[in-house]
């Protein structure tokens, strides 16, 4: 009963806020995802430097995001023209929210989506790390 009343509630939720779904490639490969928290300010707006790999040819878009699973906290999702860079300076998107952990440190996950013309992704990668960091 109570597994029932979640899957309601959840497909509720998705109708209600009018959730699109993303086209995804039936062939969709797997991007290598890194970044650094060196040299990025603690609680600012901001993504830390992010380097990419394995990202296909037709790649005409990329959707960055992150999320911090220890404290469930979206920190935002930004998009961008894709010119064939292999690297994404630190602090070139401000609609990211940078870390900024209350009690213990979080743990930061960036996930990038390549798409086509069409905005069909054609490619995922990801990459989590914590912060602060243990020395």
């Amino acid at each position: 009963m109570k597994q029932t009343y979640v899957a309601l509630l959840s497909m509720a939720v998705f109708f209600l806020c009018g959730c699109e779904s993303e086209k995804i490639s039936p062939h969709v490969v797997e991007m290598s995802v890194e970044f650094t928290w060196e040299g990025l300010k603690p609680c600012g707006w901001g993504n830390p430097e992010i380097r990419i790999g394995s990202v296909p040819g037709n790649t005409k878009s990329l959707k960055i995001s992150m999320y911090d699973n220890a404290y469930s906290h979206d920190h935002g999702t930004v998009q961008m023209h894709y010119a064939g860079e292999r690297i994404i300076a630190r602090d070139r998107f401000k609609k990211i929210q940078g870390p900024c952990p209350v009690y213990k440190p979080g743990r930061y996950e960036i996930t990038i989506k390549a798409m086509d013309a069409d905005g069909t992704i054609i490619a995922i990668g990801n990459s989590a790390r914590p912060y602060p960091e243990e020395r």
